[in-house]
């Protein structure tokens, strides 16, 4: 007696087409949901994509304390004379700050603006000496802005930034802190600090830092400026939106940073949490894309030659 071939149904075999599909079609709609609205599981597939991607090899040397000290193709330049046409910027903050962004700029005034870093004075280019990071920045594009407005004839870029810094490592006696009181004393003489450009916050929203704690810690950090004799008005960024799911503009250190703005002493530089929108973005969804460099910077530009420009 010989067994029977087992055959599906020819209805079987077509239910189980419509079944999957029906399976794919929701699948692919879900996906195009989660992607427009940054919802699950988005995040975690970038999370997954950043852990499996090969590390880049690093091209330039850094410090301990991972700031970059040195890069191929830097260009030394004599540092000049101090002079109330040049301003010196301070940049402190995280990432957005430092050299984290899609595209590496030149400054199109080589010989007007420059990146100091340990006692030299280099044509500023991303990555600027004394940041973290080898990518791109704003700083260079916003030093243009400011020649090319006739705000200032030269630009000094004091680069110190470092990427995913909580504001509570530059308040007094943090690591940060330090670091940056160390840098400003060794400035040449007489170059005086004349814009503070303070870009940092994601680190908190995401650390969930209270809206008290975020204040008091960036209030210690302006004592200690002024007690190194940095009086220069500080330029401060909104800056709280870094790719994470269950992002809302309302949140505790946003909410600290609106607070911190009191047009006397503290300004508001950017909010690119509300100015940048996807595409101003790189694909993690955090750090500047070209159009995001170029937004930041004439924001910032902006905020400088209207405080300059007043009474």
């Amino acid at each position: 007696m010989t067994a029977k071939r087992f055959r599906p149904r020819a209805g079987a075999t077509i239910r189980l087409a419509l079944l999957l599909a029906v399976t794919f079609v929701c699948a692919y709609l879900f996906g195009l949901y989660s992607y427009a609205r940054e919802v699950w599981p988005v995040e975690i597939v970038r999370q997954l994509k950043r852990w499996t991607d090969p590390p880049r090899a690093a091209v330039g040397r850094y410090d301990p304390s991972q700031r970059l000290i040195a890069y191929p193709g830097k260009t030394e330049v004599a540092c000049p004379a101090p002079a109330g046409t040049t301003a010196v910027i301070l940049a402190i903050g995280q990432s957005n700050a430092a050299n984290a962004a899609a595209k590496k700029v030149a400054t199109r005034y080589p010989d007007r603006v420059l990146n100091y870093f340990d006692g030299k004075c280099y044509v500023a280019a991303s990555p600027l000496l004394g940041a973290s990071g080898e990518d791109g920045e704003f700083l260079t594009l916003l030093a243009d802005d400011l020649i090319a407005a006739g705000t200032y004839r030269g630009v000094i870029i004091v680069a110190a930034a470092h990427g995913g810094s909580p504001v509570s490592r530059w308040r007094r006696n943090g690591d940060l802190n330090q670091r940056l009181l160390s840098t400003l004393k060794a400035l040449p003489p007489g170059y005086k600090v004349t814009e503070v450009v303070w870009h940092q916050g994601e680190a908190d929203f995401e650390l969930k830092t209270s809206a008290d704690l975020y204040t008091a810690s960036f209030n210690s950090l302006v004592e200690t400026l002024r007690e190194s004799g940095v009086d220069a008005p500080i330029f401060a960024a909104i800056a709280t939106r870094c790719g994470r799911a269950g992002w809302t503009a309302d949140n505790p250190t946003a909410n600290a940073q609106r607070a911190t703005i009191d047009n006397r002493r503290v300004f508001l530089g950017v909010d690119t949490d509300a100015l940048l929108g996807t595409a101003d973005r790189r694909e993690d969804k955090c750090h500047l894309s070209e159009s995001g460099q170029t937004k930041t910077a004439a924001a910032y530009a902006q905020a400088i030659k209207a405080y300059r420009r007043s009474p």
